[in-house]
């Protein structure tokens, strides 16, 4: 295609459709096989230069090319409409030979993908986008506008380096228009195109298994995770010399490319909707030995778990040494992530609760394909996409935003420059009743139809902004120092000139200012009915890995000001949400819808300094973790404000305890202990620390079973028999000696019963 650039800035270049336009008279030459390769895993794969020439009259005045190779692939038209019925087919086939399905796998979607992740590129751009005619007339047809071949233009990335300047090193996108409506509607362009491809997919499937289901009369549950590789775990930072991960929490200059346009372009990059088919399902975001140590991976599993048919996702980790991997494992389970039998049964089997919700920024790789799919590694949030929000969300009239079992006073949006229809509407009646948004990155200008959303948007956030060419104003190492009702959070440094570090500058509408970035006004608060917005302007920051040698919390700092996480109101003087135990302790501390409390020793800090791999070497991992030791796994508190209780306790790694009736213990687990105090109440379970001690009530139609496991020797004393009939214990069939004590029940544990499973009857 030739094509005419007319105007536009840095980064964007204007290029209007009717200005592309086909060439005929073209020759492509194979000519030398290059001297490197592709390489991913277990595969090298030899790439070779084209030349690409002709001579074509009658496109005079046509100063640029574009050339789009054509593959042929073993792939599926996903969007032909002999794609649902080949699937049906293929399930019936099973069907008709006996095959008897109980279930389904269907592990990390690729479309024509592989563990390339960084060597699919031209001129250091991701050049690969699945496109057929079927798709291009989907696209068409669903949202009103060509998409042929030749808008594959808007989908180039990267620096002219053929041009004679200095700046021709910076990368540059092509936009459909000089205004800035046209700039964004090249982002809605692209943003459609994902979407309708990752969504076009898993509706297929769904259809199938739907079909399937119907077949085999029985539901087919199907496992496992969206993506193969996730952002930031397999995005790419220049390090040089230096380990990677350890870099691989935060935005700083030696960011280079993320893999999420990889995923997005192979429709696995949204796992919300793949949920809808992935029941069960999960992530691995902690994946090749990378520590997640921000929690984010975690996170989001828990995000995707509690939307959920199933509401217990797995956040699965791998590439460590086992002790590390113990440790980063016991943050996972206290979040719920599908935790073994003991936490499983204490919690209820679900994901931890939490008073914020997050938009997961899923529009940003369709601004500049660069980034990643985050913003601000967090993980005292649950995540969600505006699409599935409104779809699934609504607004109580206490103030609450309520999505299935889940309510959260606060909504947090990082960077949503095209919000979804009804979105504004939904945040608006939000803090009507008494909700809380905090707005942060860019002032939208379109919505995901298309429509100009600048004056409602506007209203609600209190402020004025003048929209151009360009996305925000560079700041690099500039200051955001904060206000009025945010004068308590410190100030916060801007790293690099990258998109997701603009600044936004406003004018303010005489509403109170609360943040400012070189005097210009970057943060405003407005009150709505009982609720508030806050439009920030900027990127927060937050990293409490301490990946640049320093601690950073802005984002947790803005939400403790708005009183995001409140204090339970039991213990008075102090703010025990666990939540901000957590930010501001040694201890990752959760709550769950059953009451139950889990404390666990952070792991945060120890940064990545082993080899990744599933196969680990002994030798190796010992050496790695003596040159960098783990911190320690104690639990030590003494009397601390925490979810309502007031606890003393000494153990290790982590805790779970719920109470009941009167604030009376009810359910235990504790690691290398021997008693707990709550509330001024003290269980003593044994004379010395034993290695286990776990106590849980389970109620079935027959009444009260607790199920008992004590790991060591000794006699041991538990709070379970309070009222009714003596209790009998049980291993298995065989009634084990016991003996009540008040309100105790009284064990001899030997070599024969430690570590076993006993139960308890009344």
């Amino acid at each position: 295609y030739a094509f005419k650039e007319s105007g536009g800035h840095i980064p964007y270049r204007v290029v209007k459709p009717e200005n592309i336009v086909p060439l005929t008279q073209v020759e492509y030459e194979s000519t030398d096989t290059m001297t490197y390769a592709t390489h991913g895993i277990g595969q090298s794969i030899e790439m070779r230069l084209l030349h690409v020439s002709g001579e074509e009259p009658c496109v005079s005045g046509y100063d640029r090319v574009m050339v789009m190779l054509e593959y042929e692939t073993q792939e599926m038209d996903y969007f032909n409409d002999d794609a649902p019925i080949f699937l049906k087919a293929l399930m019936k086939k099973y069907y008709d030979k006996g095959v008897n399905l109980t279930a389904l796998y269907s592990d990390e979607m690729h479309i024509q993908q592989d563990w390339s992740y960084f060597s699919h590129h031209e001129n250091g751009q991701f050049a690969e986008r699945y496109l057929t005619r079927s798709m291009a007339e989907t696209y068409s047809r669903k949202f009103g506008q060509p998409f042929e071949d030749k808008y594959l233009l808007y989908f180039v990335y990267g620096a002219p380096n053929f041009e004679p300047f200095a700046h021709s090193v910076l990368n540059v996108q092509y936009v459909m228009g000089p205004e800035p409506e046209d700039i964004h509607r090249t982002f809605l362009l692209r943003d459609r195109y994902y979407k309708l491809l990752n969504n076009g997919v898993v509706d297929l499937f769904k259809e199938a298994k739907t079909y399937g289901e119907s077949l085999f009369k029985r539901e087919l549950k199907t496992g496992a995770h969206a993506s193969w590789a996730e952002s930031p775990t397999i995005d790419l930072w220049n390090t040089e010399r230096l380990p990677g991960f350890p870099s691989q929490y935060e935005y700083t200059s030696n960011f280079v490319w993320s893999n999420t346009v990889h995923q997005a372009a192979a429709a696995c990059y949204d796992y919300f909707k793949w949920g809808e088919y992935l029941q069960p399902t999960g992530n691995d975001f902690a994946e090749c030995g990378w520590s997640d140590r921000n929690y984010y991976g975690a996170a989001m599993a828990a995000s995707i778990g509690v939307i959920n048919k199933y509401p217990s996702a797995y956040a699965a980790a791998w590439g460590f040494p086992d002790k590390a991997l113990e440790r980063r494992m016991a943050i996972d389970y206290a979040f719920g992530a599908q935790p073994p039998r003991d936490i499983s049964m204490i919690t209820g089997g679900v994901h931890r609760d939490v008073d914020v919700l997050t938009l997961y920024p899923l529009s940003l790789v369709a601004v500049e394909e660069r980034f990643g799919s985050w913003i601000t590694q967090y993980g005292y949030t649950n995540y969600l996409t505006a699409e599935k929000l409104v779809e699934m969300g609504e607004a109580s009239v206490d103030g609450k935003l309520k999505v299935k079992d889940k309510t959260y006073g606060t909504l947090v949006v990082l960077f949503e420059p095209l919000p979804e229809k009804g979105l504004l509407d939904m945040l608006a009646q939000f803090m009507k009743n008494g909700g809380k948004v905090l707005w942060f990155g860019p002032p939208p200008l379109l919505d995901s139809e298309g429509l100009d959303c600048t004056a409602q948007w506007q209203q609600l956030a209190g402020i004025s902004y003048q929209y151009d060419n360009y996305m925000g104003e560079i700041a690099t190492g500039k200051e955001i120092t904060f206000k009025e009702s945010f004068s308590a959070v410190p100030p916060q440094t801007i790293l690099t000139d990258f998109l997701v570090d603009r600044i936004y500058p406003v004018d303010s509408n005489d509403n109170e200012v609360v943040a400012l970035c070189d005097g210009k006004i970057v943060g405003v608060k407005t009150d709505h009915g009982k609720g508030t917005f806050y439009y920030l302007g900027y990127r927060p920051r937050d990293d409490q890995s301490q990946s640049l040698g320093y601690e950073t919390r802005t984002l947790f700092e803005l939400l403790h000001a708005a009183d995001a996480y409140p204090a339970t109101g039991r213990v008075t003087g102090v703010n025990d949400n666990p939540s901000v135990v957590s930010r501001t302790s040694a201890y990752f501390v959760t709550a769950f819808p059953n009451t139950t409390t889990m404390v666990v020793r952070h792991y945060r800090t120890h940064c990545e300094n082993w080899e990744g791999g599933f196969s680990r070497n002994a030798e190796k991992d010992a050496q790695a973790l003596a040159d960098n030791p783990l911190p320690t796994d104690i639990i030590d508190l003494n009397n601390i404000a925490i979810n309502g209780h007031r606890i003393t306790y000494n153990g290790k790694l982590s805790m779970a305890f719920r109470t009941g009736n009167n604030n009376r213990l009810t359910a235990f687990i504790g690691s290398h202990c021997k008693d707990i105090v709550i509330d001024g109440h003290k269980y003593s379970f044994a004379e010395q620390p034993l290695t286990k001690i776990v106590f849980i009530p389970e109620t079935n139609d027959k009444g009260t079973v607790y199920q008992i496991q004590i790991t060591g020797t000794g006699h041991v004393r538990l709070p379970i028999a309070a009222g009714g009939k003596s209790p009998v214990v049980k291993l298995g069939e065989k009634i084990i000696p016991s003996e009540v004590k008040g309100e105790s029940l009284l064990l001899e544990i030997d070599g024969s019963l430690s570590g076993k499973w006993l139960q308890v009857t009344r």
